[in-house]
């Protein structure tokens, strides 16, 4: 049977601000294989939902801390995948008065938290994978190609290529690193994957420079704070393995 399945789709708002939805729950029982009793667990990976307002893009890292995750992203047994981005170079020949929202090990512009949970609701994302960048000319925020991801274009009689961003594509090296692992080892459990890829996450530079404070030794607060934005930072699949 089946034992990984991803899903880069979730609802548009944030109101369920960390609490059970018929959705979540029902991903829960799936990745728990309640109705058989655990004989069949899997791993579910999906994205945590996007912030696509370029008004709140302007305002990083403030927008991600108010925008909330989105359902069904909450499941407490899902892999939630936020974004990061090291994408800081524009080269765009129009774009010269354009400087780079997100500094390079960063918090993408477009991955939502769950800052604004209460506490005694998960800590998402689990994890976070690069998802793009956004740009800013002191006027307004703007999505670019040379700061986006390359990917297959939906339409390949007109072109073979195109650029995606924000948690969606995030999602994608998260379960292709799953995937390395189960065939690397066939038969490990799922949360054992599940547990490898996070694990094997560290929070780069910027996250720490952008979450934890300048001076003295961080507290329980200030580290839940960076968890709640960056998850428990990027996996590397060197370090898994």
């Amino acid at each position: 049977r089946k034992r990984l399945f991803s899903m880069a789709i979730t609802a548009k708002d944030n109101r369920d601000l960390g609490r059970p939805s018929a959705w979540s729950a029902s991903i829960d029982r799936i990745i728990s294989d309640a109705n058989e009793q655990g004989e069949n667990p899997r791993l579910f990976i999906i994205s945590a939902g996007n912030i696509k307002d370029p008004s709140a893009w302007a305002s990083y890292p403030a927008s991600n801390t108010t925008d909330g995750i989105h359902d069904p992203a909450q499941a407490w047994n899902a892999l939630t995948v936020g974004a990061m981005t090291n994408l800081v170079n524009i080269t765009e020949s129009d774009a010269q008065h354009y400087q780079p929202i997100a500094p390079k090990g960063g918090l993408s512009p477009f991955s939502t938290t769950s800052q604004t949970w209460g506490s005694h609701w998960p800590l998402k994302p689990d994890v976070v994978f690069e998802g793009g960048n956004a740009a800013n000319d002191g006027l307004g925020a703007v999505w670019m190609p040379s700061l986006s991801l390359l990917t297959i274009n939906s339409d390949v009689s007109k072109y073979l290529f195109s650029t995606t961003n924000a948690t969606s594509p995030a999602s994608a090296p998260a379960a292709r690193m799953a995937a390395q692992l189960m065939s690397y080892y066939p038969d490990l459990w799922p949360e054992t994957i599940r547990g490898l890829i996070v694990h094997s996450a560290e929070w780069t530079l910027a996250m720490k420079q952008a979450f934890l404070p300048v001076t003295g030794r961080p507290n329980k607060a200030d580290i839940a704070c960076m968890i709640r934005h960056c998850g428990f930072g990027e996996p590397s699949i060197e370090r898994a393995l």
